[in-house]
Order: C-alpha cells, then sequence, then structure tokens
C-alpha cells in the first residue's frame, strides 16, 4: 500500500519518461512546442527571411492580406486585427476550422512564395523558420495586442498618423473600410 509521498514519487517517475521527451524536443528547437486550442485567439507575427523587405511593394502586401482573407472565407480562422510592414506582418484571429495556427501560417505562407517568386523570379528562402505566436488570455490582452498591431507603422516611422498607413486593419475598426474586412 502506497502512502501519498510514495505514490507522488511513483507518479513523478511515470511522467518523467513524458518530460524527457518533451527536454528533448525543446533542445532541439529550443523552444516549447505550439499549443493549438480550438476556438481561441493568437498573436501571430512573421518575419521576412533576413528582414528584408519584400512586403513594401503594395502588390506583395495586398497578395499577403488576399490570402489570409481567403483562409477566413473558407472558414478555417476568424481575422480580427492585421498589419503589413515590409519586412513581417502581425495578425490576430482565432481558430475555426484549422486545427493549428501552424498551418495556417504554412498555407498562406506556400502560396505567397509560390506566387513571389513566379512574379520576381526570386530563388531562396522567404520567410524565417519559425513565428511568434502568443495564446490571448483576456480582454486586457486583446486590446493590447490590437493597439500594438496598429500602432505597429507609427512606431516604425513609416507614417505619423495610423489612418494613412494602407495595409493595416485600423482604418476597417474605425470606418469600415480597408484592404480586407475584419471580424468582430
Amino acid at each position: 500500500m502506497f502512502s501519498g509521498f510514495e505514490y507522488m514519487i511513483y507518479d513523478f517517475e511515470w511522467a518523467g519518461e513524458a518530460l524527457k521527451r518533451l527536454e528533448k524536443v525543446v533542445m532541439l528547437h529550443r523552444r516549447l512546442p505550439r499549443i493549438d486550442l480550438p476556438s481561441h485567439s493568437y498573436y501571430i507575427g512573421c518575419c521576412i527571411q533576413d528582414r528584408k523587405r519584400l512586403l513594401r511593394n503594395p502588390r506583395f502586401a495586398k497578395l499577403l492580406l488576399q490570402l489570409y482573407a481567403q483562409f477566413r472565407d473558407r472558414g478555417d480562422f476568424l481575422l480580427h486585427a492585421y498589419v503589413v510592414m515590409p519586412e513581417h506582418y502581425h495578425v490576430l484571429l482565432s481558430l475555426e476550422k484549422a486545427n493549428s495556427i501552424s498551418s495556417v501560417v504554412r498555407k498562406v505562407h506556400s502560396l505567397f512564395s509560390r506566387e513571389y517568386r513566379k512574379a520576381t523570379g526570386f530563388r531562396g528562402r522567404i520567410w524565417q523558420r519559425r513565428f511568434y505566436d502568443h495564446v490571448i488570455r483576456n480582454d486586457e490582452d486583446w486590446l493590447t495586442k490590437m493597439q500594438y498591431i496598429h500602432d505597429n507603422p507609427v512606431r516604425a516611422s513609416l507614417v505619423e498618423n495610423i489612418e494613412d498607413y494602407r495595409f493595416s486593419s485600423f482604418l476597417f475598426w474605425e470606418t469600415g473600410e480597408g484592404p480586407i474586412r475584419c471580424d468582430g
């Protein structure tokens, strides 16, 4: 018969194998595996490889937004906010049909890369291998990330007023107009 303490040791020994496997994953990737929670909201940041300013061309900034709109319209996720900067972008979305944020980003990046290469003849990696994600925890977190997204062009000195930046969801939330619509 186990006392409470012995039972805890037994449980930790059993869990130890799972932790060892997780440690190997972390050691290989230097980062915890992503956790995908259906119907939860995520803040995502993705960068162009070597921070090249490939998205400064309005044609390609618009292409990126159109791809997000395409997958949003399929029901993969709800798109709440976005900004496309010259060398990176941010989105705030909630998973719906899509089973992971990695699959959403992979699909968008794959189609974008194919179209970009076809249009420019570019060879090589377009996107950084990893991207940043953050699970939105509460209303305050939501508002903080939304504000961060919308303030990004001003902080980067691309415009003085956010209203002047074309590739942001700010105008959609202020006027109902913008490159693509957002979901409430």
